[in-house]
């Protein structure tokens, strides 16, 4: 399974734009490994969106544009393209209805990897994205069940920074057993928060992999913690139990895998080496 990813921000264009015939794109910025961006360049009567996917597969991308005021071109309010692997794609030109007044939207933009027809059969499959894609099979870091993603990776309500972008929300009843979902040794926990605050991650274990990534499991239960800093731990083995603590709208387990990239973290994709239910996304009032 791998994390969807989301990101929402407002935008808006002054009539100034009028004043150019000029297309501007945003400064180039270094590559990132497997980043997908969508880009924003001005003309001189609206607006042309492109996505640029750096990753290795492709990718199929949603745009919502919606609180439309003086905007055309935008249909339905909802686009949705495939990108292929390396590449940049132009998959919205937006122009005024009136020149001389200035044109805004809200823009939610979200992409997962791309699964081509008949792949989504599973690991077996030949064509699944498990298999196009190297990487680890993370085991399932809970007990119990079956239990479902509430919000993906980078999440309108959360999920949407560096550290977190790949990160998946679980619901699940607070007490729930978390495990190990890969081996290695824990770094760094956190055992003593009350409820919902100071840190937004409330209890909390880190394992740091032989190959150098980290995985996170957030929110867990206050006193529950059972491993200590500098333990070895195997896949499967219990950590704590989950719980509502920190930056949580209700019960349930956050599990990020991250890399080290400068002096911070940065969440990476990820698979589990079983299928995951989705729920809607009720922080949002998904339906």
């Amino acid at each position: 399974m791998w994390a969807i990813a989301e990101q929402s921000k407002a935008t808006s264009l002054i009539s100034k734009a009028d004043q150019t015939s000029l297309a501007t794109v945003e400064k180039p910025r270094a590559k990132r490994k497997g980043g997908v961006r969508l880009l924003t360049l001005s003309t001189g009567t609206g607006k042309a969106l492109e996505v640029r996917n750096d990753m290795d597969v492709p990718v199929t991308i949603t745009l919502r544009l919606s609180r439309t005021v003086n905007v055309g071109g935008v249909g339905s309010g909802v686009i949705r393209q495939t990108v292929p692997a390396n590449s940049q794609l132009r998959v919205a030109t937006l122009q005024k209805r009136q020149q001389g007044y200035p044109m805004h939207y809200d823009q939610a933009f979200s992409f997962s990897p791309h699964l081509a027809p008949g792949a989504a059969g599973g690991l077996g499959n030949p064509n699944s994205l498990a298999s196009i894609t190297a990487g680890y099979a993370y085991s399932l870091p809970w007990q119990g069940g079956p239990f479902y993603i509430s919000q993906g990776a980078n999440g309108d309500f959360s999920h949407h920074t560096p550290k977190g972008r790949y990160a998946v929300d679980v619901a699940m009843p607070e007490g729930t057993p978390v495990l190990a979902a890969r081996s290695g040794t824990v770094v760094e926990i956190q055992n003593r928060q009350f409820g919902h605050g100071p840190s937004p991650s409330g209890n909390f274990v880190r394992i740091q992999h032989d190959d150098g990534t980290q995985s996170a499991y957030l929110h867990l239960k206050r006193g529950s913690v059972v491993v200590r800093e500098g333990q070895k731990v195997e896949t499967g083995t219990p950590l704590a139990q989950s719980g509502n603590t920190g930056r949580s709208t209700g019960p349930h387990l956050h599990f990020v895998v991250q890399q080290g990239e400068g002096d911070s973290l940065v969440s990476i994709p990820f698979r589990f080496a079983r299928p995951v239910g989705e729920l809607p996304n009720f922080a949002l009032g998904g339906q």
